[in-house]
């Protein structure tokens, strides 16, 4: 198949969320966002489309030529470019290395090479035609916080696994066993492979959001999703939560942090701990006393 990759480049805050959601709701496998460490200043958003489609190319561009107008700082000009698939795969890959989230976490892209040292904790990743490859403050955030936390023999639910990143990382710092879900089919797949590539047999997956919560509680859920996918699906990350349980949400960017915490009261949750990276906010939550 060939496609229409769609990029707008160099974009913080507000415009990488509202790009992102109009990607993810579109494109081929949704979402690629690219940032370059350590200071995660700006993002390229990716996504790609059948090149076939002119009638959802023509639909994308008036979309994002309102949100230029809506923005405070407007946005670049998409940058339109014709790719095969194994490409698209590729050309994104050119600037994916492996990468230290401290203290432990190491993420290895499954076509490169790492020698570990002994208190790594390695993660292989091909995040594919899928979201999550650690790059992204929202993912970094998570990964910082799931180091933090004693994993020992716990359940973890993943809310828009994208790359199962998080899934994984939650394995290999002790959890027993997870369930990773995903709207996007494509994702569910990548996060299959993923897990495989990990050797990590024992994760559940499922195509769809927090309703799909294997019909039990978690004792952790984690959602690195849009702000206002996570307000929309907040009574069902409430549902799939036991009542000890702590819930991630990360996505939230700072903005739109008020809106997040008039949901989370309306849901009974409070925020245990709240961490910070650039524009992009995470919390730790848990339902109220």
């Amino acid at each position: 198949m060939n496609f229409i990759e769609i990029t707008i480049a160099k974009i913080d805050g507000e415009a990488v969320e509202a790009v992102s959601d109009v990607f993810n709701r579109y494109g081929y496998g949704g979402a690629v966002i690219e940032t370059a460490p350590p200071d995660f200043k700006q993002a390229c958003v990716r996504t790609v489309i059948s090149a076939d489609n002119t009638d959802l190319l023509h639909k994308i561009q008036i979309v994002l030529a309102l949100m230029d107008k809506a923005l405070p700082h407007g946005l670049p000009e998409p940058q339109l470019k014709h790719v095969g698939e194994h490409d698209w795969l590729d050309t994104w890959k050119e600037n994916f290395h492996v990468i230290r989230i401290k203290p432990h976490i190491v993420i290895q892209p499954s076509w490169q090479t790492y020698t570990p040292s002994t208190d790594d904790v390695v993660i292989k990743l091909d995040p594919g035609l899928a979201f999550g490859s650690g790059l992204h403050p929202t993912t970094a955030l998570c990964l910082r916080i799931l180091q933090g936390m004693s994993l020992e023999g716990i359940d973890v639910l993943d809310v828009g696994t994208g790359s199962g990143i998080l899934s994984i990382a939650a394995r290999k710092l002790g959890a027993s066993q997870g369930r990773a879900v995903d709207v996007d089919k494509i994702a569910v797949r990548v996060a299959k492979e993923n897990f495989e590539c990990n050797r990590l047999m024992n994760i559940e997956t499922a195509v769809g959001s927090a309703n799909e919560n294997g019909n039990r509680t978690w004792s952790l859920v984690v959602a690195n999703i849009l702000s206002n996918v996570l307000i929309e699906i907040m009574p069902d990350l409430k549902r799939a939560l036991a009542s000890h349980g702590k819930l991630i949400l990360s996505g939230i960017i700072t903005a739109h942090e008020q809106e997040m915490k008039i949901c989370l009261r309306e849901h009974g949750l409070t925020i245990a701990e709240r961490y910070v990276e650039d524009d992009w906010v995470a919390y730790v939550t848990g339902c109220a006393a």
